[in-house]
């Protein structure tokens, strides 16, 4: 992957380099969080889209120290397609909450395009 960045960028002058779509499917019991991390650079762009069978609390979160830094938060969303740019490089958490009374799958992609040196 590195390799394939680093052409682009030559030939592109600075072009993002995408990585390839990496699928989100997740069942959630009822009450419960589920996950999935990854870790970005600053300035790396992290998109996703998914759908949940049932509205659920979702947020994009990372830890700093002992504290949770949440830069997106939704209530009860059963759909969402959106991007936030990293601010400082760490592991990055997209998450969701079940209703306490229901469980959920979720399913989606997530792709990161990474920043590139000016």
């Amino acid at each position: 992957m590195k390799h394939a960045c680093f052409t682009l960028a030559f030939l592109a002058a600075a072009w993002p380099c995408a990585a390839a779509e990496t699928p989100i499917r997740l069942k959630v019991a009822a009450g419960k969080v589920g996950e999935v991390c990854m870790p970005l650079r600053a300035g790396d762009t992290l998109a996703w889209t998914f759908e949940a069978s049932a509205p659920a609390d979702f947020n994009l979160h990372h830890h700093v120290d002992k504290e949770v830094l949440m830069p997106v938060q939704r209530k009860a969303v059963a759909a969402d397609r959106a991007q936030h740019t990293a601010d400082r490089a760490n592991d990055w958490c997209l998450m969701w909450t079940a209703p306490a009374g229901q469980g959920i799958s979720v399913t989606g992609t997530w792709q990161v395009v990474r920043a590139t040196a000016r």
